[in-house]
């Protein structure tokens, strides 16, 4: 069975009652209780600590552990999950979140305001902390009861609770574990339970028997049916999907755009495509020390020089859609002019690229097919996280930007490696993609344009712009929603024209899975499985042995 995601609400919509009522769906069997299901990621977490965890491996697994007060459901509206309610004074610049009561964490500690404060003021200064800026300060008010001050107003606090990154954790476990928080020691109220980390191998789950508050649309709202949840790190592409296409794993979304007609090939396994709300981009340094790439018509260059579809076919397999703006176009609040508008400045142009380069003074004097300006090679120092797509990527788009006169030096790094050459801003363009989405434009625009988002790693191209910052503060805090909406389009159609990113593809993420596995449809029926109900993936699946 193939499935492809739609992308408009509307078609979402019928999707859901697809699954609902089984048109063209086969009915799976019963739930099974007890067994191990085994999953395949291609990179290893550098940490579990959900304090300091910004990588995709990191979440994918912190994801079955913790949860938020908060969470969106598959009619993408706010519903509670750790809170039970909410409400905010005149101005919404207070609220008050009432917990459900009954809630433990894995290691036995109940869930209370205390927890809720402790969580939020360590997420304030780890990575979460760009999600809360506008977060003064936390009160536990009573044992369920927790008040939430903040610097200004703000209507859509609430929606910012729904990140899993901001997850709630036992304080207990953190003061307890000192040193060993994040690798040994791991407690939040999530389906699964942490067991153990086996550094290089895996990380194993166990099912947390005291759970019991999923959300409306979750079909299991108790314990997971599976015993043991074992999540296997095989870094090499070709062994991954060889262990998924012979049955010796149960699930991976780490499978590329290559290996798309082998799984569907398979007798062993399946998979299902959803257009990603994370866009592939290469972000452009244009901090103001990091000439030439303060000039837009460097920057502009970059991009024409980039032919999307060819990089699409030679890097992904052709599986993705070209994209125009720094957000894809699945997320909530996407502004279809700044798309177009974004197709003729982001088009594939050589001769245009080679045009602009001329007009900033970047000339090749020698013939030998690099431009120079004042005795200055127009140098490109370009890097890539070592995960394929973004290696891939990378090796395909180098050779069109030296077409046109670049002297690009291209290295594929480590994570480790690559954070630290590209927070002291080491970088001209990394090959990447918006971390975290949450599916909503303006959380994307605030991680990846943001002034306050620099220092992160979501703020790969150093931007700093007033105006920006102006537009999307607006966007996320006036309380008139007329306003708020033309904020957000004015922005997105200022990220087309400063050219921060160059924007490659709407990639897909492709689900790949055991034909034996039960539960399937059941997660994937939410319109964002892929980065809102990780969390529920423990809980509904389970095998068909």
């Amino acid at each position: 069975m193939f499935k492809n995601k739609p992308t408009s609400i509307v078609v979402l919509s019928v999707l859901i009652a697809v699954f609902i009522f089984g048109s063209g769906i086969v009915c799976q069997a019963a739930p099974k209780k007890g067994g191990t299901i085994i999953e395949a990621m291609g990179t290893e977490p550098t940490n579990l600590d959900p304090f300091k965890a910004a990588r995709r491996p990191e979440n994918t697994i912190l994801h079955l552990i913790f949860e938020p007060l908060v969470v969106i459901n598959d009619k993408l509206t706010l519903e509670p999950l750790l809170a039970e309610s909410w409400s905010g004074n005149d101005d919404k610049s207070v609220w008050d979140f009432k917990l459900k009561q009954g809630i433990t964490f894995h290691d036995g500690t109940p869930l209370n305001a205390e927890a809720v404060k402790f969580s939020m003021e360590a997420h304030k200064k780890g990575s979460g902390g760009k999600f809360i800026t506008v977060v003064k300060e936390v009160k536990a008010l009573d044992e369920n009861t927790v008040r939430f001050v903040l610097s200004r107003s703000y209507q859509l606090f609430p929606n910012d609770l729904a990140n899993f990154r901001l997850c709630i954790v036992s304080p207990t476990a953190v003061k307890k574990a000192g040193n060993d928080w994040g690798s040994k020691i791991i407690a939040g109220t999530g389906p699964l339970k942490f067991d153990q980390w086996i550094s290089g191998d895996r990380v194993i789950l166990k099912r947390f028997d005291d759970y019991h508050h999923a959300p409306s649309w979750v079909a299991n709202k108790g314990p997971a049916y599976v015993d043991t949840y074992v999540i296997r790190f095989i870094p090499e592409p070709a062994t991954l999907i060889a262990e998924l296409t012979n049955g010796e794993v149960d699930l991976s979304d780490y499978v590329t755009g290559r290996d798309v007609k082998r799984v569907q090939q398979s007798d062993a396994a399946e998979l299902y495509l959803a257009k990603s709300t994370a866009p592939a981009y290469l972000a452009i340094n244009c901090d103001k020390n990091n000439y030439p790439y303060t000039d837009v018509r460097v920057r502009q260059a970059v991009s024409l020089a980039l032919n999307k579809k060819a990089i699409i076919k030679a890097a992904l397999a052709g599986v993705g859609d070209p994209l125009y703006t720094p957000l894809a176009p699945t997320v909530m609040g996407f502004d279809k002019e700044s798309e177009e508008q974004g197709k003729t400045v982001n088009g594939y142009d050589p001769e245009r690229a080679k045009k602009l380069l001329e007009e900033a003074g970047w000339t090749d004097t020698n013939g030998d097919g690099i431009r120079e300006k004042e005795g200055q090679e127009l140098d490109c120092n370009f890097i890539a996280f070592t995960i394929v797509r973004f290696k891939r990527i990378a090796e395909v788009a180098t050779p069109m930007l030296q077409a046109v006169g670049f002297k690009v030096k291209t290295q594929i790094l480590e994570p480790g490696d690559l954070y630290e050459r590209t927070l002291k801003f080491e970088h001209d363009l990394l090959a990447t993609s918006s971390v975290g989405s949450q599916g909503n434009a303006i959380d994307d625009l605030v991680s990846t344009l943001h002034s306050k988002s620099i220092g992160t790693v979501t703020q790969w191209s150093c931007y700093q712009n007033p105006e920006m910052d102006k537009l999307l503060d607006d966007a996320r805090y006036q309380a008139d929603t007329t306003v708020r909406a033309e904020a957000l389009k004015k922005a997105q159609m200022l990220s087309v024209k400063d050219q921060v990113v160059a924007p490659i593809c709407n990639a897909m993420e492709i689900f790949g899975y055991k034909k034996t596995l039960g539960g399937v449809d059941n997660y994937l029926k939410h319109p964002w499985c892929f980065n809102q109900v990780d969390a529920f993936r423990g809980l509904e699946l389970w095998q068909n042995r």
